[in-house]
């Protein structure tokens, strides 16, 4: 019965990850429907199977106090952060065949 709520916790970890919801979102689109999502891409390369895209989104984090349930003088404050979202979309015949993501952290 372990077993089984194991399975299923797995399962359900692999098919709700952002990975995932990217390939379900763009797999077999065009790359002008990706491109009026994301905008023109940054760069552009060919390899040996297909032209990789590079989209990049990039966002303010603001700083932000975190709570730490307890009263204290001195509050605790995240950093502010410049978010970047990388979309490394390999097309194929004009029809996308993989889709990656990579975020990267800038203080």
């Amino acid at each position: 019965m372990k077993q089984l709520y194991i399975f299923l916790i797995l399962l359900t970890m692999l098919a709700c990850s952002p990975q995932r919801k990217l390939n379900r979102t763009y797999l077999g689109k065009s790359i002008a429907e990706i491109q009026a999502e994301l905008g023109e891409p940054k760069t552009v390369f060919d390899r040996a199977d297909g032209k990789v895209y590079i989209f990049e989104e990039v966002e303010e984090l603001r700083s932000t106090e975190i709570s730490q349930a307890k009263l204290t003088l001195d509050p605790m404050v995240t950093p502010k952060v410049t978010k970047t979202a990388r979309y490394y979309v390999t097309v194929k015949n004009e029809l996308v065949t993989k889709i990656e993501l990579e975020n990267d952290y800038e203080r």
